[in-house]
């Protein structure tokens, strides 16, 4: 997953699974990164636009929907507070479980604004395993 914002740019790789549930994609896997260790992630892709759930340390839900705002949630032991997307582009070009999906957004947290970001996830088969 590479994730543009503001001039920034993180690319993070992890290996889970993908699968076809009538007209949607779902992208399964559990957080490497930093502060997110072990928080189970599933991202949909439908054709009407993304949702992302964590569950774990943290919880979240973010929706995106181009040309539409949205409104979801973080929460973590420390507390929690409202996200807020207006997303621009939504992208999805999946067959199989297999493709990419990129989406662009702007970001409000407890309506203070965060910045743009875009989003770009690259679902591919693994090589190698057994």
């Amino acid at each position: 997953m590479i994730t543009v914002s503001d001039g920034g740019r993180s690319v993070v790789e992890e290996r889970g699974e993908a699968y076809v549930k009538g007209s949607h994609t779902y992208i399964r896997y559990v957080e490497t990164s930093s502060g997110l260790e072990g928080v189970s992630t599933v991202v949909k892709l439908a054709p009407e636009g993304v949702t992302v759930l964590r569950q774990g340390n943290v919880r979240m839900e973010q929706r995106f929907v181009a040309g539409k705002r949205a409104t979801g949630y973080y929460e973590m032991r420390e507390g929690s507070f409202r996200l807020e997307t207006d997303t621009k582009r939504v992208d999805i070009r999946m067959q199989d479980g297999i493709g990419q999906a990129v989406w662009s957004y702007e970001l409000w947290i407890s309506d203070s604004e965060a910045g743009n970001f875009e989003v770009t996830i690259d679902v591919q088969e693994a090589v190698g395993t057994v």
